[in-house]
């Protein structure tokens, strides 16, 4: 059986160590895993050239790794490392060094493949198309077509189309455009970032540090992130099971009973100004915040919880209530919190509420409209990330496999596919993996949740094509 992986990130990475884990038990002969960048690991967000050395994990080491049943792989890997100052279990490092991690991770799993006879290319190559042939799939790069049993799109966060392509100074996508912004972006300038969660306060931080003169930070609720509070080694008393009721209101009334967030409820809900917010939560995050053990603690349901969730619900969280998830299920490391509180102090950061609208005027300057007030930037960045909307995509890929059905969009975004299995719908040997299956699942960028998804998936492709027709390399043969 051969298996082509499109997209050498994090998922790939954790789909070759779970083939490595199970491929032995099935006739797996060789495994074709493509990159544009030629960069096999670290994917866009721990690669070298879309991130900084400023940049961190937004998780404590001790919480991170890339097998399912242990998480301190990272941690255990970066201890091992020559000068390595980190020990603590609530260090928060450069995420270049996770991308270090996962490169490494490759590595260990084609030595394990090789083990079993079965063979890990790399290529440096952009598939462009994928077709459904009898047998198998048809992989299409601009080097030429190669035939594969099984196909996973692995594609990581694609770029997004921008709506204005003729401002220069207007940016989609920061991380794919991060050398372009170091280099444009001029000491004193004016930038406006559109959205208030991690990585509009990564880009903040980054841009400050650059030199700029202001970053107006915006969005409809103008609620940044709430901040990590200490990480124990073994929580307890977490809920690991779904709520009694499936649904929003099911999941908040679970949470209020836990009144794990009595002693901070004005800090967490009460309508306060962004610094004094940011400051509480400062102080908050010196202890353990109970609450935030058991938001955790829902990834081990949130999935399951997600795909039983009806429609009407599914499409009241996305309008109302995601943004505040974000908030609270994503705080931000508090290295990050004092860099940002020393930013808005000074007068080089502001947050902003009631975001309309973003326009560029006759002389191509750029606005931001907002309740009451309108702001005049010299840059503009769109820090909302992927909205789940395929044909916004700048993706000769995605366009053509959207074209020839091969793939369709699920109802409240992304790819459509089997939440159990990662199939994609209508398909019998196409899979897909990562942030492009959000709405079909709930967490697709999460080191740990992309490990049990690699595992699920890699499970049926393995019991899939035992029951299928002779693979082609058997047909070759």
């Amino acid at each position: 059986m051969k298996i082509a992986i499109v997209g050498a990130g994090c998922s790939a990475v954790l789909l070759c160590k779970e083939l490595a884990r199970q491929g032995h038990d099935a006739a797996v002969s060789e495994i074709t895993v493509y990159e544009t960048t030629g960069h096999f690991g670290p994917g866009l967000p721990y690669g070298q050239a879309t991130t900084t050395p400023e940049f961190i994990l937004n998780m404590a080491t001790s919480t991170l790794g890339t097998d399912v049943e242990h998480a301190y792989g990272f941690l255990k890997w970066l201890k091992a490392q020559p000068g390595c100052e980190t020990t603590d279990l609530n260090d928060y490092v450069s995420r270049r060094q996770m991308g270090q991690y996962l490169a490494k991770e490759l590595e260990l799993a084609r030595h394990t493949l090789a083990r079993f006879n079965i063979r890990l290319r790399t290529l440096a190559q952009t598939v462009i198309d994928v077709k459904a042939e009898h047998p198998g799939y048809t992989v299409t790069t601009a080097q030429g077509d190669e035939r594969f049993d099984n196909v996973v799109l692995a594609v990581g966060h694609l770029k997004k189309q921008t709506p204005y392509p003729d401002l220069a100074h207007y940016y989609a996508n920061p991380y794919h455009d991060l050398e372009r912004l170091k280099t444009q972006v001029r000491p004193g300038a004016t930038v406006g970032i559109l959205g208030t969660k991690l990585t509009a306060v990564d880009m903040a931080l980054m841009l400050s540090g650059l030199g700029a003169g202001h970053v107006a930070i915006y969005s409809n609720s103008g609620r940044i992130p709430l901040v990590r509070g200490a990480v124990l080694d073994n929580p307890v008393g977490t809920q690991r099971r779904l709520p009694e009721r499936v649904s929003i209101s099911g999941f908040l009334n679970s949470f209020r009973r836990m009144r794990s967030f009595s002693a901070e409820y004005k800090g967490l809900f009460a309508p306060l100004e962004p610094l004094e917010r940011l400051q509480r939560e400062i102080q908050a995050a010196a202890h353990v915040r109970d609450w935030q053990i058991w938001l955790d603690a829902t990834k081990t349901w949130i999935d399951e919880f997600w795909t039983r969730l009806d429609n009407v619900q599914k499409r009241r969280f996305q309008r109302k209530y995601q943004g505040l998830w974000m908030s609270y299920r994503h705080p931000m490391p508090l290295d990050n919190a004092l860099k940002l509180e020393a930013l808005i102090k000074a007068g080089r950061v502001s947050i902003h509420r009631g975001y309309k609208a973003t326009r560029a005027d006759a002389q191509g300057n750029i606005l931001i409209d907002l309740s009451g007030q309108t702001l005049s930037v010299d840059y503009a960045i769109d820090a909302t990330g992927f909205a789940g909307n395929l044909a916004r995509l700048d993706s000769p890929l995605i366009e053509n496999l959207l074209d020839r059905g091969l793939i369709r969009q699920n109802s409240h975004g992304g790819i459509a596919i089997n939440p159990t299995t990662h199939l994609i719908d209508g398909q019998r040997g196409v899979y897909a993996i990562g942030p492009l299956t959000q709405g079909s699942l709930f967490y697709v960028s999460a080191i740990e949740r992309l490990a049990v998804h690699a595992r699920n998936l890699v499970t049926h492709l393995m019991t899939n094509n035992s029951r299928v027709q002779p693979s082609l390399s058997s047909l070759q043969q």
